[in-house]
């Protein structure tokens, strides 16, 4: 892999981060390989139970979720982006709105984007 391969990857993933800040869907697809795999690390750590999301009906439903039935506002605020060559590390925090309670807080947030071909193929979302 060369360095502009890797430098394209962590371009891949920022624009999918602007995107989902964004709330632009199809922007956020785009950048998205169409046998994506999300495995998120709110759910789990809410309902005990991990869910993988499996391309881009997976990533809708996740979208849907997180945007509105769950959360009032869920904002990424990656600080730092680490080229891993295939991956990309992204480092900061989530801001979140509880739609429920209107309870504000910010959680620390690690995610590994895997790349192949320019597109995400693979989220996995970290909490600690």
């Amino acid at each position: 892999m060369t360095a502009a391969m890797s430098q394209q990857n962590v371009e891949s993933v920022q624009r999918a981060v602007e995107a989902w800040n964004a709330d632009d869907l199809d922007a956020f697809l785009a950048e998205l390989d169409a046998d994506v795999e999300w495995h998120p690390a709110i759910q789990p750590g809410l309902e005990g139970k991990a869910t993988t999301y499996r391309g881009h009906d997976g990533a809708r439903k996740i979208w849907r979720q997180d945007r509105g039935e769950a959360w009032e506002r869920l904002t990424n605020r990656p600080q730092e982006f680490r080229d891993l060559g295939e991956s990309v590390l992204a480092l900061g925090h989530i801001d979140l709105t509880a739609r429920a309670t209107g309870i504000e807080f910010s959680q620390e947030v690690g995610e590994v984007f895997d790349l192949r071909a320019g597109k995400i193929v693979r989220i996995r979302d970290f909490l600690t």
